[in-house]
């Protein structure tokens, strides 16, 4: 999965015969006229691990949910975390065992008698949320300069457009959609949890603690990640659990690589916009290179360039300008140009790799028939 982990999981599975109720609290609904039942509805219980760490479980006599961040479950930090679904699972069944209720289990496939392949049916658990996230470094007190400037670069077939949060330590896209995207400071991150996270911690794990946020703010550690909605998940058949495989979710990842890759550009200041177009063969001509590097220009001084163009037109100069870093769908913010342009030397990102002495976190996988 190329880094990626699970950070948080939301599912559910029907049953067919009655198991428990389990709840905070209990609604149950009659039918005021007959006295008829109708339905009952549990609220969530919370069950609390170590180190302040939580998850949701609720069961209302037939269908059983769970949701939470099994990476993070019992755990001081989840830096690095689980990237397999069967592991996640295992947890979630563990906390359900505790209280009487059955495992999630897979989807099968069901197949008719003339060997055609018939519709799938949730005889499984439901997925209806996940989210997939990892860690890069981009040095030392380099995070604010890059989130600032991959914040003024769109994503997505749909070009949403970046958000940087007041603080600067986030850079946010599409967050009301069906898969938000994030990426954050990760050092920061845990010096606003950590006095959440360490009340009534031994010496030896405040040490630690202390020792992670070290070795984020030297490394420059920024975290990126992904927010998968049910509706998203329906769409792209990644619902199911045991009817699909984690790289079924590596095509609707790495948006980071897009756009560090539409970064690459040289940080020389003297070469013009149109000797890097020509530069990386986006143009064949010097003419098409200038009329493009024109309204770039148009873009920097403030104007709305879809108003000067065809719609073609501005489409064919969008696309000349992303491809070296300029995104002028996002409207021209000096302080949020691409790290290449704020500094005189790039800004290097690398994948994270987790230090010799961290706390993995520990499987304890339930084999279920």
């Amino acid at each position: 999965m190329n880094g990626f982990f699970i950070d948080k999981l939301v599912m559910h599975q029907e049953h067919s015969d009655r198991i428990p109720v389990v709840g905070k609290s209990l609604c149950i609904e009659h039918d005021l006229q007959t006295g008829e039942f109708i339905h009952q509805s549990p609220k969530s219980l919370t069950v609390e691990g170590s180190y302040s760490t939580k998850l949701q479980i609720r069961s209302n006599g037939n269908r059983v949910s769970v949701s939470g961040n099994p990476s993070r479950y019992n755990r001081l930090d989840n830096l690095f975390g689980l990237s397999c679904l069967d592991d996640c699972v295992s947890i979630y069944n563990n906390i359900l065992a505790e209280y009487g209720l059955p495992p999630f289990t897979k989807n099968s496939l069901i197949f008719s008698q003339s060997g055609v392949k018939a519709n799938r049916i949730e005889n499984g658990a439901i997925i209806t949320a996940i989210d997939w996230t990892r860690n890069h470094f981009v040095g030392a007190n380099n995070e604010l300069t890059f989130l600032r400037g991959i914040s003024s670069q769109s994503v997505g077939e749909r070009a949403k457009s970046g958000h940087l949060y007041p603080d600067g330590n986030t850079s946010a896209w599409g967050y009301d959609s069906w898969r938000p995207y994030i990426i954050y400071n990760k050092a920061f991150d845990l010096k606003k949890r950590a006095k959440k996270l360490l009340k009534n911690a031994s010496k030896q794990d405040i040490d630690y603690f202390e020792k992670l946020i070290q070795f984020c703010e030297q490394n420059g550690v920024v975290r990126e990640e992904y927010k998968f909605k049910r509706l998203f998940l329906q769409r792209h058949k990644l619902r199911h659990y045991g009817l699909l495989k984690e790289i079924d979710f590596n095509k609707h990842l790495g948006e980071l690589e897009k756009i560090i890759k539409r970064c690459k550009i040289s940080g020389e200041q003297s070469m013009t916009i149109a000797d890097k177009l020509l530069q990386n063969e986006i143009v064949k001509s010097r003419q098409s290179a200038n009329a493009t590097q024109s309204y770039a220009m148009l873009w920097m001084q403030g104007i709305d360039i879809k108003t000067q163009l065809s719609q073609s037109n501005y489409y064919v100069h969008k696309s000349r300008l992303k491809a070296i870093g300029i995104d002028i769908n996002v409207p021209f913010d000096v302080t949020r140009m691409s790290p290449m342009r704020i500094k005189q030397t790039e800004i290097e990102i690398s994948q994270l790799i987790p230090p010799n002495w961290y706390r993995h976190a520990q499987n304890h996988t339930l084999r279920i028939a």
